[in-house]
């Protein structure tokens, strides 16, 4: 069954495979270029056909959320410049297509007493049972980590014990963002917290290969 039917199928098929090559392909190549063969297929029946007019509205007919019809557009974009690049056609009616507005993602930006507050929270939010003290410790810990010492959300769960460094007082956090290795120095009052937690969870959880349970 042919994955394009447009007019500009062979094409399509072209550049997807002209892509792969160059090791550009990601999950949402194929069917962004199938969203727009069938957009083709429904509203052009050839080269002539596709003014940036076409584009303006194919644009808007886009499901999705600013940024899904922007990737699918610079997808489409992409398209042309391989048309082009080849002789197939002698312009880019989509290059000037101006992108959706998208909503900005503004972080939060806690203040040092609101950064305490929080912490405090969690604190007495702690459940003081056998079964869950430890865990909620360690969730503790892990927000303890990320306030005092800059931890991405994430890293604090995959640190595992060999990355902790007790004499130097130092976490070693291997290839995270960006691919970049880091040497994290603790404050002494985090060391100090840290190094009591894996006292009690050296007792409680002692099997464990990584820092939190």
């Amino acid at each position: 069954m042919k994955k394009y039917k447009s007019f500009l199928a062979q094409h399509l098929e072209e550049f997807f495979h002209y892509r792969r090559e160059l090791g550009y392909v990601n999950k949402s190549l194929g069917s962004q270029l199938q969203v727009f063969d069938h957009y083709v297929l429904e509203h052009a029946a050839g080269f002539e056909d596709l003014t940036p007019a076409f584009f303006l509205e194919f644009r808007e007919k886009i499901s999705g959320s600013p940024a899904n019809v922007n990737n699918l557009i610079g997808t489409t974009r992409n398209f042309f410049a391989y048309l082009l690049r080849y002789g197939h056609v002698n312009h880019n009616p989509v290059q000037d297509l101006p992108a959706k507005t998208e909503n900005a993602f503004i972080p939060f930006i806690f203040s040092p007493q609101q950064t305490e507050d929080l912490l405090q929270a969690v604190l007495d939010q702690m459940r003081r049972t056998k079964k869950h003290f430890l865990i909620d410790l360690g969730i503790y810990t892990a927000i303890l980590l990320m306030a005092r010492c800059g931890l991405r959300i994430s890293e604090p769960l995959r640190l595992e014990l060999t990355q902790y460094d007790p004499g130097q007082g130092t976490v070693f956090i291997h290839k995270t963002k960006f691919h970049k290795d880091r040497l994290i120095p603790l404050p002494r009052k985090v060391k100090d917290h840290l190094d009591n937690y894996l006292s009690l969870r050296k007792v409680m959880c002692p099997e464990s290969p990584y820092l939190l349970p």
